[in-house]
């Protein structure tokens, strides 16, 4: 790289960070929203400036402005009282938003061309955000509710017009609260039955295992959490040291012990497959959800 294309990119870098600078819009203040909010309003800011909720609902104010994070009940009203935004972040319901004559559409259109948005919405593409709102630039995300413990794994595409510092200011966003991905779009279905919907398959284990504890003659209170960290504890093994699931259950499944005992009454009542078959289903319906 010659010196002038260095300059020339470190002044592309800083006028990245300058507009990254704003205000943050999120609008949607329920579970994800305001876990994404909360995140802003503390530690998690980085190169963002602060950060304003859009939400009509009264207890979605009253819950937020109780935490010092500010709530407009319209985006109309937000724009008025705020510099235009850096990030508007989308964390409604999709039907909401693809409400023909809606708020949120209607609001959001009143955006300054070439606003960089994220959608957290499920089965929402890119390119549907792109058609309804073309003015836009667009990052779509799919994410878990363990982000509100910092554990949270978040899928992340792009439009090809969002550049490599907004790209990195919203990688460092969700890494901060567990980790993050980027893939290509089209991974996204087959992605997100595992990481959006997993956590629901193993509260369903988890539910199962405590369930055997109590049968066994644990109290309801002690099998919980003794099943809760066992998949806590399984999985810090796999997601932070790297262990593959074939070779931590080879650890854990000595000869003629007990555990080699239970994986064969699950192999047996074809679990393993069922698992596989239950991803399918969950990328399936992604899938038709999409289209």
């Amino acid at each position: 790289m010659s010196q002038a294309d260095k300059v020339a990119r470190k002044r592309q870098k800083v006028g990245e960070e300058r507009a990254l600078g704003g205000p943050v819009l999120v609008v949607g203040g329920g579970q994800m929203g305001g876990v994404l909010a909360r995140h802003l309003a503390g530690k998690g800011r980085g190169p963002f400036g602060p950060v304003r909720v859009v939400d009509p609902g009264a207890e979605v104010q009253k819950a937020l402005k109780s935490e010092g994070i500010l709530v407009s009940p319209s985006l109309p009203e937000a724009l008025r009282k705020e510099e235009p935004p850096s990030l508007v972040i989308l964390a409604v319901k999709p039907g909401v938003f693809l409400r023909p004559g809606g708020d949120v559409l209607s609001g959001m259109s009143l955006l300054p061309s070439k606003t960089l948005a994220l959608s957290v919405m499920a089965g929402i593409s890119l390119e549907r955000l792109t058609s309804e709102l073309p003015a836009l630039r667009w990052v779509r995300a799919m994410t878990n509710l363990a982000l509100s413990e910092g554990k949270g794994m978040t899928l992340l595409a792009a439009s090809a017009d969002v550049v490599h510092g907004e790209q990195s200011a919203i990688y460092t966003l969700f890494s901060g609260m567990g980790r993050a991905l980027w893939l290509p779009e089209e991974s996204f279905d087959a992605a997100t039955a595992l990481a959006g919907s997993g956590p629901g398959l193993m509260a369903l284990v988890a539910e199962a295992l405590a369930d055997g504890g109590v049968r066994e003659g644990l109290s309801r209170e002690t099998a919980t959490l003794l099943a809760s960290w066992a998949l806590y504890g399984a999985g810090a093994l796999l997601a932070e040291k790297g262990i593959l699931p074939e070779i931590l259950k080879s650890r854990v499944a000595s000869p003629s012990g007990t555990t080699i005992e239970g994986l064969a009454v699950l192999e047996k009542g074809g679990v393993r497959g069922t698992l596989i078959d239950a991803v399918h289903a969950m990328a399936e319906r992604s899938r038709s959800l999409s289209r």
